[in-house]
This record gives structure tokens, C-alpha cells and sequence, in this order.
């Protein structure tokens, strides 16, 4: 091909890449894209047929003053476009964009209209990174940079060209009789390829060297945010039943201290919002009052609530979730959420344990979790009766007015229970296996759902277990409340995380226990019917993998995980050179004991082979000092010591020098601490201020920790008053007698 013709071929791509990403970040008006289209089809033909239809262009051409009339009038779109139609400025603008895109692809003459023309489509690609976080845009911008590099080349190699034959830019080059373009060469083809694939790598050099601080100024999110169902104020028995069909990804959620192919095989429940109060129809929380959680430290709100007591040598577990936009603003975690670390202003707790933000957030959030699961204490195993604070027998035994055939039932049901932990398992054996798993259960018509589900039809989801056990619970006299959350089963292999489904939303029970708290039980048998993964289920869930890999590593990469990398990769050397260190340090015991085998077997018999290992050491000693007095001359190496460093010898010195003068000389054969030990025996005033900057002295000398300004001012104060100080003990002189 042609240098000038694959130089307007790579323009016209590298517009119609910027113009492509623009549209699928933003609906664009239909009449737009026929006339953006019009112009992509009529640029591309003057490069295919250039002379055919320069020609036909001739006939039809307008002139410069009507181009100006257009961009005029599209500059008053804009405004109308801005105060009337969309109102915004981003849309306004773009449309205004590719109305200027327009005008440039139907004027492609001289070389400033292609300058032109790269700025546009520059813009467009940054407009179009403001509108989206999807992973659609990574292959659109490797595709802009690729071209890119390819038409700024190939512009250089035709303005040479021009500039060889004497042409200006004021002459249309295509059109200039007599003027001849070199073809592209293979070679040139793979090295502009090889150059556009350095560029690529440089630029992820320097987005990761100079993480986002933001997600953009003109960000704005793309739909609504997931309609959640069973988290508000109230829920009504029947509400989650609907949801169960909806695949919609709520969440995904990963366990980093947790791995092994077991970690696959247990669900995880994500706690929402629990509920103390049943009307008959519906479930309420009484305790709605919150109180803002303190931050401590930056970034981490921590919760102590009355009656959850984990165990004491219980490891938190930890989960990095990452949740979409959702209706509601409560934070999720495995039961029993104690903490919560992420980019919050605020963080509110209720009574009931219970996470929420001040308002739902339009947003992805991503944010770290910690819960601790209280296990049941050994003497409630066995207890036939427990004693339970009035809070929760004010709060939590509460029940309407249950059918009387209700009741009859869970005395039924608990009568041969010899503990209250026997009760509780059997009420849940006793829902487990009498009543059966069913979506299609019109409870929302029902005025008595809790009756229906378990004297008449014995069919529902987990709210009709779950109700049903807490009510059966609550009528013998157990405290016990209904939570709501979901239920992740779904584990991506690929990611390594749960993803999390609207289908999941789930509602369970929790038991209390006065030494041991609240207890996570869940009474609803597993759903039927479940399908084993499939070839798409795969594909899919290497795509989510994906997805969510470059939502963290891009879309929401931060001057945190900046420190976070850098900090692995010091981690990582320090690993290697220890792991050196070690294997020559191997290697040279290796290295002597051969030595000495062959000093051994070549000695002759009657002479130590020690002796002869002596030479050996004499000899070598005497090639060193040959050769240190050969290079005496040489300066020597420059002390590798930060300042840092200097500065706490520096202070250390001095304290040694303020020991000897009260008569305590450190040895050069003592190290800090045996010299510590020392100044403890025999002035023991000055000990805790001599082991203060000893150390600091090891922790920056030899640790290579940082020193702050405030601890150089603390070791400076210390020096000093060691320098008035005074032995109050002197070593005696010893009697005659």
C-alpha cells in the first residue's frame, strides 16, 4: 500500500476507534450516528478510490464559508442542546464533538486537518473513558494506542516526503501531479508493531506508577441501581420469593486468609438486616435507633453489640467484597459482623448488629469486612433452662396472636427435649423434614401465611421457615429473631471469590444464648432441582473473573494499592537476598569441607594436615595485603550508610562517649547489648535512657526501620540529659583488713 494512502487510512481508523468507544459509552441520538456514519463511508471511499472521487466531490463540494455557517450553528446546537435538551454538559458537548468530527472527515485536504482530526478522536477516547468502568473499553484504547502509533509514524514519513518534493501544506498532497509516495515494507510493518506494543507497556507503566486519585469529574452512573428486595424497614412474608429467579450479580466476595479446595464446598451467609417483631404478615425492627461508629483507625468502624460475644481465640474472618449499586444502604458480611474497613465518611450500627452507610451509594463501593462466628459454650449445651437478660426477653419472645394449633405444635415438637439446645434442634429437624422447598407459594395473598405454611399446605421458601421456626421458638419460651441477607454458593474457580446473586437473597434464624450469643441457624432445606456447571457457566465465570480483576486493578486502583505493590515488590527482595545469603552461605561450608577432604587425602603421611591448612591461610593472607597495599592508594568506597542511619550512630556515639566519661568504657568486642547490660549493673540511673537510644540505635541501624523527626528529637533530649547526669554509685575502694 501507498505511504500517503495507508497515512489517511490509519487517520480515518484512529477517528472511527475514538468515535466507537464514544458510542457505546453513550447513547447517541439515531441522526447522529447516519450522519457520522455518512462521513466515516465517504472518507474511507477517497481513500479506496481517490480520484474517482475527488471527482465526483468536485460537483458537490461546499465551500469554506458554508463550513463555517455549519460549525456556527452547531455551536448554537450545543447551547440548545445544553439549557433544553439534555441539560447536562457532558452529552451536549459530545454531541457537539462529533458534529466537529464530522466537519473534519469531509475536509481531510490539508495536514493541519488531520492534526484536527487526532485531537478530536482524542477526545472522544477520554470522553468516552469519563462515561464507563466496563471492561469493554481496555481492547478500544489497546486498539487507539496501536493505531495511534502507527498514524503519528506514518505523518512524520509524509510530511519528510512532502518536504523532499517541496510541497506545503497548503497543497493538497493527493492531488499534487508528479508526486510519488513510497509502499510499506514488511519490516516496517512489525516494527511500527513491535514500537506500538513498548508504548502500550510504558503506558502501564505509568498508569500504575501514578494511581487515580477519582473516578472523573463528569463520572456519572449508567442506569439505576439493583432493586433490592428484604432489607428495608419492614418486609412482608412472601417478598424474597420473587427475586429467586433474577441472576443479577449483587456482590462478589473473596476470603484471602482462607484457601483450599474445602473453602468451595461451605456456602457463605452475607448478613443484612435482622428483625424482632412479627405482626402476623410482616417482619419489623423495633430497635431502629443507630449511632455512628467511631473510626478507628482512619478508615476502620468497629462494633461492640450487646449479646454478641465471639470466642476469644476465634481468628475475625476477613472478606474483600466488592458490591454493586444497590436501593438500600446496608453493609454485608458473614455472621457476626464486627468491623468494617473502607473509604466511608461514616458507618451506623442499630441494636440488632447491623451495618448501615448514611444513604445508598449510586456507586460500586469496595470494602473489607470482619465477623466473628460465636460458637456455643459447653455448659448451654446441656442447660435445661437458661436465665436471660430483660433486654431480650423485652425484645425478642414477642409474638402475635398465634393460632392455638401453633402452639400446640412446638410444645409437640420440644416436649422430649431435655435442654434448650435440644429444643432449638428440634424444631429444626422437625421443618427440615416435614415440610418441603417450593417457589410457587401465593403468601402475598394470604391473611394468614404463617398458618398456611405450616398447618395447611407445609410448602415455602426460607421466609416461611424461617418464620416459622422463630415464632415456634419464641412460643416455648426461646429468645430469637429472623435475619435477612443471601446465601453465596455460587465459587468462581477462576477468580477465586463467591459471586453473589440476587437469586441468593436469603432469611435465616438467629438463636440466642446468654454466655455464647447469638447462634446463626438456618431451617430451610435445600432448594431442588440444581444444576451442575455447564461450558457457559465457565465461560461466564472467567469473564466475571475478569471483569472484576479489572475493576480493581484500573477502574478503582489507588494510591493504596500503589504503596500496597511497592511494598511486595521490597517484601519480595528482601525474601531473595535472605534466600541468597543462605545458599552461599551453604556453598561455602560446601567449598571448606572439600577443601579440606583434598588437603587431607593429598597430604604425605607424617605431616598434619592442619599444618598444611596453615600454610594455605598464610599464603592467602599474604596475597591479601599484597594486594590491599597495591590499592592504598585507591579511595576508599563512600559509607553506604542512609542519613538516617548516620544520624543514629551519630546519637549513639555520643552516648558511648557520655558512659566512658563517668568511667563505663565500651569495649570494640561488646556488642549494644552486652554493653546495655553492662551500664545496667553498674549505673543503673542511666539504663533506661541508655536502652531508649540503644533501641533505636539497632531498630535504624541494623533493622533499616524509618526514623521520624520525633524520635531524633526524643534521642537528642535523652543524650543530653545522660550528659548532666551523674553516678550516684562509684566503685569503692576495698578494706585492708
Amino acid at each position: 500500500m501507498p505511504l500517503d494512502q495507508a497515512f489517511r487510512l490509519s487517520s480515518i481508523l484512529l477517528a472511527a476507534a475514538g468515535f466507537a468507544s464514544l458510542t457505546l459509552a453513550i447513547a447517541l441520538p439515531p441522526w447522529l450516528l447516519v450522519v457520522a456514519g455518512g462521513a466515516f463511508t465517504m472518507a474511507l471511499l477517497r481513500v479506496r478510490h481517490p480520484a474517482a472521487i475527488s471527482d465526483t466531490m468536485h460537483h458537490f463540494r461546499l465551500s469554506a464559508l458554508t463550513w463555517n455557517i455549519f460549525l456556527l450553528l452547531a455551536f448554537a446546537g450545543f447551547w440548545i442542546d445544553l439549557l433544553l435538551v439534555s441539560q447536562e454538559v457532558l452529552p451536549a458537548g459530545i454531541h457537539f464533538l462529533v458534529l466537529l468530527l464530522v466537519n473534519k472527515l469531509s475536509n481531510l485536504d490539508l495536514r493541519r486537518d488531520f492534526l484536527h482530526l487526532y485531537a478530536i478522536s482524542l477526545i472522544a477516547l477520554l470522553a468516552s473513558a469519563a462515561l464507563t468502568t466496563q471492561i469493554w473499553y481496555a481492547p478500544f484504547f489497546f486498539i487507539y494506542l496501536i493505531i495511534g502509533v502507527w498514524t503519528l509514524l506514518l505523518h512524520h514519513l509524509v510530511q519528510e516526503q512532502e518536504e523532499q518534493v517541496g510541497l506545503s501544506d497548503h497543497v493538497p498532497p493527493a492531488t499534487t501531479p508528479g508526486t510519488c509516495f513510497p509502499r510499506l515494507t514488511i519490516r516496517f510493518f512489525w516494527t511500527t508493531n513491535v514500537m506500538a506494543a513498548v508504548a502500550f507497556g510504558f503506558t502501564l507503566l505509568f498508569f500504575f506508577s501514578i494511581p487515580r486519585v477519582g473516578v472523573g469529574f463528569f463520572q456519572h452512573d449508567q442506569g439505576e441501581s439493583l432493586r433490592t428486595t428484604g432489607f428495608s424497614e419492614q418486609v412482608d412474608l412472601g417478598v424474597i420469593g420473587p427475586v429467586k429467579q433474577d441472576p443479577s450479580i449483587v456482590m462478589r466476595v473473596e476470603l484471602p486468609d482462607r484457601v483450599g479446595h474445602e473453602l468451595r464446598q461451605e456456602p457463605l451467609y452475607l448478613r443484612g438486616v435482622a428483625y424482632n417483631r412479627y405482626d402476623g404478615k410482616s417482619w419489623s425492627n423495633s430497635l431502629p435507633q443507630r449511632r455512628m461508629l467511631t473510626e478507628v483507625p482512619e478508615g476502620t468502624f468497629s462494633l461492640r453489640t450487646p449479646g454478641t460475644k465471639p470466642q476469644a481465640t476465634a481468628r475475625p474472618l476477613r472478606q474483600d467484597i466488592l458490591l454493586e449499586p444497590l436501593d438500600t444502604a446496608v453493609l454485608f458480611g458473614a455472621p457476626l459482623l464486627t468491623s468494617v474497613k473502607g473509604n466511608f465518611l461514616s458507618v451506623q450500627s442499630d441494636l440488632t448488629g447491623s451495618f448501615h452507610l448514611p444513604y445508598p451509594l449510586h456507586t460500586r463501593i469496595q470494602y473489607t469486612a470482619y465477623s466473628s462466628s460465636p460458637g456455643l459454650n459447653t455448659t448451654e449445651k446441656t442447660a435445661s433452662a437458661l436465665l436471660y437478660p430483660d433486654f431480650i426477653l423485652r425484645h425478642y419472645l414477642h409474638t402475635p396472636d398465634v393460632n392455638p394449633q401453633i402452639v400446640d405444635l412446638a410444645r409437640q415438637i420440644t416436649q422430649p427435649a431435655t435442654s434448650v439446645m435440644q429444643a432449638v434442634s428440634l424444631v429444626h429437624t422437625h421443618l427440615l423434614t416435614s415440610y418441603r422447598y417450593s417457589l410457587d407459594v401465593p403468601s402475598l395473598q394470604s391473611s394468614h401465611p404463617l398458618d398456611d405454611f405450616l398447618l395447611t399446605r407445609k410448602t415455602g421458601y426460607c421466609e416461611h421457615y424461617a418464620t416459622a421456626m422463630v415464632v415456634l421458638l419464641r412460643t416455648v419460651g426461646i429468645p430469637a429473631r429472623l435475619v435477612t441477607g443471601f446465601l453465596a454458593t455460587e465459587w468462581n474457580e477462576f477468580g477465586g471469590y463467591y459471586t453473589v446473586r440476587q437469586r441468593d437473597a436469603h432469611a435465616w434464624v438467629e438463636v440466642y444464648f446468654p454466655q455464647s450469643g447469638w447462634l446463626t441457624i438456618d431451617p430451610t432445606p435445600p432448594a431442588p432441582g440444581a444444576v451442575g456447571p455447564t461450558w457457559w457457566h465457565a465461560a461466564t465465570s472467567a469473564m466475571d473473573s475478569m471483569r472484576l480483576k479489572w475493576d480493581r486493578l484500573f477502574v478503582h486502583y489507588s494510591a493504596h494499592d500503589q504503596f500496597t505493590v511497592v511494598q511486595g515488590i521490597r517484601e519480595g527482595g528482601e525474601a531473595v537476598r535472605a534466600g541468597l545469603y543462605e545458599t552461599m552461605s551453604a556453598l561455602s561450608a560446601q567449598a571448606l569441607a572439600i577443601i579440606d577432604r583434598l588437603v587431607t587425602n593429598l597430604t604425605p603421611a607424617g605431616i598434619p594436615h592442619h599444618a598444611v591448612m596453615l600454610l594455605l591461610l598464610i599464603i592467602a593472607a599474604y596475597a591479601g595485603i599484597t594486594l590491599l597495599r597495591r590499592h592504598k592508594s585507591t579511595p576508599s568506597r563512600q559509607n553506604t550508610c542512609s542519613a538516617q542511619q548516620q544520624t543514629v550512630i551519630a546519637l549513639y556515639t555520643d552516648m558511648v562517649h557520655s558512659c566512658a566519661r563517668q568511667g563505663i568504657v565500651k569495649p570494640a568486642s561488646n556488642t549494644p547489648q552486652e554493653f546495655l547490660h553492662e551500664i545496667r549493673e553498674r549505673w543503673s540511673e542511666a539504663w533506661p535512657i541508655v536502652e531508649s537510644v540503644t533501641q533505636l540505635y539497632a531498630r535504624v541501624r541494623f533493622g533499616e526501620a524509618p526514623l521520624t523527626a520525633e524520635e531524633v528529637t526524643t534521642a537528642e533530649h535523652d543524650v543530653r540529659r545522660l550528659r548532666v547526669l551523674s553516678r550516684s554509685v562509684r566503685a569503692a575502694p576495698r578494706s585492708s583488713h
